[in-house]
């Protein structure tokens, strides 16, 4: 009798979602960068420490869901999340030849123990809200058009992210929680 099993890995229906939703990650992350060269010609040395700063919290939040991945070890949505965040910080990179490999340990440090406790979803809210209302921030700091388009762009993704996990937690018809963003940037 012949075997009509493969040899193919079999991937059950969250490894799909989950690699198909990266997949339009990265194409977004390579949109935002264009058809600019690595070499990041034209940022000023003040741009650069600020693309630095926002690609750093972007690996922070990063590895923040990589946390809440260990205790949620199905969760598409926190595998989103951390391979959105890395997106952005790989988007950051390529726009400023920066290599993507220093996060914000400070950032990670202050809100590791809450990713990982029974408030994960409020704590994603909190950090998505700083993220954006930073990018927000930082924005009006660039000369360069192609930085402040990036960070524009993950700023709006952020945004998207927080409509998201407000209705994750019962408060999505809450207008001033999904369409007002109170959070004070971090600094840099």
């Amino acid at each position: 009798m012949t075997s009509t099993r493969d040899d193919s890995p079999q991937f059950t229906d969250i490894d799909l979602r989950r690699k198909l939703l990266a997949g339009g990650t990265a194409a977004l992350a390579l949109t935002m960068v264009g058809g600019r060269s690595a070499s990041a010609a034209g940022l000023s040395s003040a741009e650069l420490d600020l693309l630095k700063f926002a690609q750093g919290l972007e690996l922070a939040l990063h590895d923040l869901y990589d946390e809440a991945l260990e205790i949620d070890e199905d969760s598409a949505a926190w595998a989103t999340m951390a391979d959105s965040h890395e997106s952005f910080a790989q988007a950051i990179a390529g726009l400023a030849g920066l290599s993507a490999n220093q996060r914000n340990d400070g950032l990670f440090d202050s809100y590791r123990d809450a990713m990982r406790g029974a408030d994960r979803v409020k704590t994603a809210y909190d950090l998505e809200s700083a993220a954006a209302a930073t990018h927000v921030d930082l924005i009006g700091k660039f000369i360069d058009a192609g930085a402040a388009e990036v960070v524009a762009s993950i700023a709006a993704a952020e945004s998207r992210h927080c409509v998201v996990l407000a209705d994750v937690l019962g408060k999505g018809n809450d207008l001033g929680l999904t369409l007002t963003n109170s959070a004070q940037p971090i600094e840099a």
